[in-house]
């Protein structure tokens, strides 16, 4: 039985919306957390729709909700930084995605920060971290893509934190038959 027979048999995919959602669902994607800071004020938000955009000139892209307040104060500030999520920042991405646990939701005191040279924040442990000038944003139905000239790389040798069927995991190596 394929999936779409499966889903719609059990009364849970109504749509293709709905089909769609849980669709991306089953695609395991990297964690970050995009965060800025100047005149529109500090602000972070966790995302699972990040890329690359150009290798040359280097540049990356993000998806975020046009609703967020994270959304309009990257517009206003005009830089950003993605911070890739290692698999220890379960929490962080928690805390960003809304969820309060140990600290309020979106508080910053949840993780050890550093200023960023482009106007956001680095997060300490972060797998990588990409210091961005925003060169541009695009609306596309609810969201806004916004793509940043990268100023500054980081990385760290870490595990990535992913997001798959509605939670996060850590990758596991696949073995290869020689």
């Amino acid at each position: 039985m394929s999936t779409q027979a499966s889903v719609s048999q059990h009364g849970q995919g109504s749509s293709e919306r709905d089909m769609f959602v849980a669709a991306m669902g089953h695609v395991a994607a990297p964690v970050a957390v995009i965060t800025t800071d100047g005149p529109a004020g500090r602000f972070g938000i966790t995302v699972s729709s990040v890329t690359s955009a150009s290798a040359d000139p280097p540049m990356m892209m993000a998806c975020i909700n046009r609703r967020s307040p994270a959304f309009a104060a990257i517009i206003e500030n005009g830089g950003f930084v993605i911070n890739m999520l290692s698999h220890g920042h379960v929490g962080v991405a928690e805390n960003f995605a809304g969820r309060a646990g140990m600290f309020p939701a979106f508080d910053f005191a949840c993780a050890a920060w550093k200023p960023g040279q482009a106007g956001g924040w680095l997060l300490d442990g972060a797998l990588a971290a990409f210091e961005c000038s925003l060169e541009r944003a695009v609306d596309v139905g609810t969201h806004g893509v916004i793509i940043g000239n990268v100023g500054h790389t980081c990385l760290q040798p870490a595990l990535t934190l992913l997001h798959f069927r509605r939670g996060f995991h850590r990758p596991e190596p696949v073995l290869h038959n020689s």
